[in-house]
This record gives structure tokens, sequence and C-alpha cells, in this order.
């Protein structure tokens, strides 16, 4: 059947998987992978039809960001979709795979493997480091090279052209009687002299074209070799980038919800709450019973005036639920204010409550 699948168009293969029993999930990420333009050998790892929709996005990122064949196939054996979301984390910060598979154990829980990854992805971390410091010398090195060839192309042209300039001095090589009679007939001994100096200087040329050819291979590898260090350095960088921005937005996130004024109101009010188990069942009730026997009619006339007309029912439900919070007279009074609404009533009212509980209430 593999052999089938790479020879069909995108269309039979997308009705050849759809005939097959997967889940609406499952088959949504294979129908996502031929449209993207998996290549066939990387779809028939989704033949198996027992795979969780989880693990099969995380192949499908995968075989995305061309991690290889057997990155994908490894993560196919992975069914914890949070386990094989860190591989993938591990693999974009260049930790080598078979690195990963010798931590990766089938019984391990996410927050395991990712105590066990992380060192490894903060030691990543230094690698531009000490790509840079290798730059930096091979750089070095190069310009040495530039310059000796420089010095080199020097020598072999001045040499040159002393030899047209002087003909007489450097004649070209003889063989033979020729040559023969001419050196018996040369018995001066400058030009002897001349003659040798000539012959090492040959000799220094042929020796410097060899040395300038073997110093322009190194001079290329060199150079090669940086370009490939400079790339990895790049990479190195945008990964390490990445991964300081991720710190950033995660430490912003936890400290964004640690200012949440909600969840500062719900510890206020579980404080309120802690404070108020303190009291016994009998002491409320007490307070309770107290506060329901204020002679409103007699010392505030007006309180249950405002009471029976001017509040509404909101606001009437804040003022019973202050007199079972055992408020005073006065505080009382101060609530059943008909230009305050109920939201307002209600955090005065606990405001109070508090203030009793401290023993600084009015």
């Amino acid at each position: 059947m593999g052999k089938n699948l790479r020879t069909m168009t995108r269309q039979e293969q997308t009705a050849y998987f759809k005939s097959k029993d997967y889940c609406e999930e499952e088959l949504k990420v294979v129908i996502n992978a031929i449209s993207y333009g998996i290549s066939a050998d990387y779809l028939l790892l989704f033949e198996d039809t027992t795979l969780p929709a989880e693990t099969m996005e995380n192949m499908f990122t995968a075989m995305k960001e061309d991690y290889g064949m057997e990155a994908a196939s490894f993560l196919s054996t992975i069914h914890k979709g949070e386990s094989g979301r860190i591989i993938l984390e591990a693999l974009k910060s260049g930790i080598p795979l078979q690195e990963l598979k010798e931590i990766y154990r089938e019984d391990m829980i996410p927050i395991d493997l990712r105590e066990k990854i992380l060192p490894l992805m903060r030691g990543r971390e230094t690698i531009p480091e000490k790509i840079g410091e290798k730059m930096e010398f091979i750089t070095e090195a190069v310009k040495e090279l530039k310059e000796s060839l420089l010095r080199q192309d020097g020598f072999i042209e001045d040499l040159r052209k002393s030899m047209e300039e002087k003909p007489d001095i450097f004649p070209a090589p003889q063989k033979g009687e020729e040559a023969e009679a001419e050196a018996g007939a040369a018995d001066d001994a400058y030009y002897l002299e001349l003659e040798e100096q000539f012959r090492q200087a040959r000799e220094d040329a042929e020796r410097l074209l060899e040395e300038r050819e073997e110093t322009g291979k190194r001079l290329r590898e060199l150079e090669t070799e940086n370009k490939n260090l400079h790339e990895q350095l790049l990479l190195q960088q945008s990964l390490v980038s990445e991964l300081q921005a991720k710190h950033i937005r995660d430490a912003q996130e936890s400290q964004r919800i640690n200012d949440s004024p909600i969840l500062k109101d719900c510890q206020a009010v579980n404080n309120c709450q802690r404070m108020g188990y303190r009291e016994s069942r009998r002491e409320k009730h007490s307070g309770l019973l107290s506060a329901f026997n204020f002679p409103f009619t007699r010392k505030k006339p007006g309180l249950m005036e405002k009471l029976a007309g001017e509040l509404d029912a909101g606001q009437i439900a804040e003022i019973r639920l202050g007199i079972e919070d055992g408020l005073t007279e006065g505080q009382l009074a101060l609530l059943a204010d008909k230009a305050m609404d109920a939201e307002k009533i209600r955090e005065l009212r606990m405001t109070m409550k508090i203030l009793n509980e401290r023993g600084q209430g009015a």
C-alpha cells in the first residue's frame, strides 16, 4: 500500500485516508498534512489509526519543521500530548534526537521529562559564545592568509618584471653542447653568481606558487567553515531570543495574575471569612437578635421610612445583611443613603464589618 500511496494524487490520498476508521480530530490532522504538501513517506506514519489526535498533531509539527523521519516516528510512540510538545521544544532548541531518546521513558510524566531536558536546553544557550570565539579565530587566520598571498603576488610580479627587463642577466635555460660551450666561456665569477641567484629565485618562485595553491585551498575551506559557523550562530541566537522571550512572557503573565484585582478581592474575602469563623454561632445569633431589637421608629425615625420608600430591593437587601453582620445603628444609617447603589453599599458594608472585627469601627 505504501508504494500505491506514493503514486496517488492529493485528492486520491485524501479519499484513501477518509475511508479509514479515524475519529474527526485525527482525520483533520491527516487532511491538513496532505493539504500542506507532506510527502507520502511521512504520510505512511499516519496509517496507524490508533494514534491519539494530539500525537498525530505533534508528528505533523515535526514534519513541517523537517526534523526528519526518525523524529516523526519517535513522536508517534509518545501518546502523552504534553510530553510530545516538550520533545518538539527540545528539538527546536537544537538538542540531538539521540539524546532525547536516551532521556525519554514511556512511564515518565511531562513534568519529569521537562526537568530532565531543561538543563540541556540551558546548555545550548552558551553555544553562540563558543561559535563566536571560533569565528573570530578563523577570521583572523583568513586575514593572515590573504596578506601572505598578497606578499607572494608582489614577489612573483617583481621577479617577472626583472626577467623581462634584463634578459641578458636571466637567459632561458639551454641544453646540450651549446650550453656546455657557453658555460666554459663564462668564466666571469660575477656572472656565475648572478646565474646562481636566478636559479635560486626560480626555485623559490616555483615553491611559492605551490604554497600559494595550497594556501588558496585552505583559505577557501576556512571561508566555508566560517560561513557555516555564522549560520549556526544566527540560528542559535534566534533560538536563545525565543527562549528568553518565552521566559519574559511567562513572568509577565504570572505577575499579571498575581496583581489581578479579582484575586486580591478573593483574598480579602477569604481573610474576612476566616476572621468571622472565630465567632461562635451563638454570638452571631445574639448579634442578629439584638440588631432586630433596634427601636428604629424611636431612635432613628428616618431609617424605616428610607427602608420602606426610598431604597430599592437591592439596597434594602444590603441593609439587612448589615444587620446580620452586627453593624451599629450609626453605620446602618450611613448605609441607608439612597444616593449609593447596591454595589457601593455592599462594599461599604463589608468594610465596616472588617473594621468592627478589628475594633476600629465608629
